[in-house]
């Protein structure tokens, strides 16, 4: 397995000079069942199961639901859903909305099924209609992705004139990432192989047809904020702890 390049943060901030929108690393992993879906160590060492913490998860994704409930979308598709905990956040305020996902494992898409109707696979190979949903959500998947620019592409053909899209990202120039250089918590996802920072995602959307109403840094209130991660930005030698700025949510409209 190839190791994390010791240059990745200095790669990522020269996307500022040289305008492209992402750099591209190595993927680690075994697969998204092995690595996401049952019992799975966190950057952290500690032992995680997703199925036992979804409802926590679902919490995590209120925030992404009240802002799409305001909008009130008859047809909502979540992108890379995982277990559906975003649909099922979204589910329990419209129970009238049809809502749909998309999911590579079949572990999880089968649970998101009770929330949603699933398709297993790429979301290229869904075959949705030409400007069939209201609203989009792709929380955390672009940066799994080996193209970005055809994801974002059919993304775009399948929303609606002045519909919305939720992006949501790691920022691999936050502030933390600069501060922790290969020890960044988010560069041990080993499915991370597509690396924006806030300033290449912002060109991205924009030269894509996206208009950015707003971008959000989910972390305040969230359980991460607290006195032990806040203590643990003082060691640069171990893996960085979640902080603000490590994700970013954007809220945006296509032209």
């Amino acid at each position: 397995m190839k190791p994390i390049p010791e240059d990745i943060n200095m790669r990522v901030r020269k996307l500022y000079d040289t305008g492209d929108y992402y750099i591209k690393i190595p993927n680690r992993s075994q697969g998204f069942e092995k690595e996401y879906w049952g019992c799975v160590a966190d950057p952290d060492g500690k032992e995680r199961d997703a199925i036992e913490e979804f409802e926590n998860s679902k919490f995590n994704f209120n925030y992404i639901a009240e802002y799409l409930k305001e909008l009130n979308p008859a047809k909502l598709l979540d992108i890379g859903c995982g277990l559906g905990a975003l649909l099922a956040a979204y589910r329990s305020k419209d129970n009238n909305a049809q809502l749909c996902g998309t999911e590579l494992s079949s572990l999880a898409g089968k649970h998101a099924s009770k929330f949603a109707k699933i398709f297993i696979g790429n979301l290229e190979d869904a075959g949705y209609k030409n400007e069939y949903f209201d609203a989009v959500t792709c929380h955390h998947v672009i940066e799994h992705v080996l193209n970005p620019e055809k994801l974002i592409t059919e993304i775009k053909r399948i929303l609606k004139k002045n519909g919305v899209l939720v992006l949501a990202t790691p920022d691999f120039d936050s502030g933390c990432a600069r501060r922790f250089g290969s020890k960044y918590r988010l560069l041990h996802d080993k499915t991370h192989i597509t690396l924006f920072s806030s300033d290449s995602m912002h060109r991205f959307l924009r030269d894509y047809g996206f208009i950015i109403n707003k971008v959000e840094f989910p972390y305040f209130e969230t359980e991460y904020f607290n006195e032990e991660n806040l203590i643990r930005m003082f060691d640069k030698d171990k893996v960085s702890p979640p902080f603000y700025g490590n994700y970013m949510t954007f809220f945006c409209k296509k032209a």
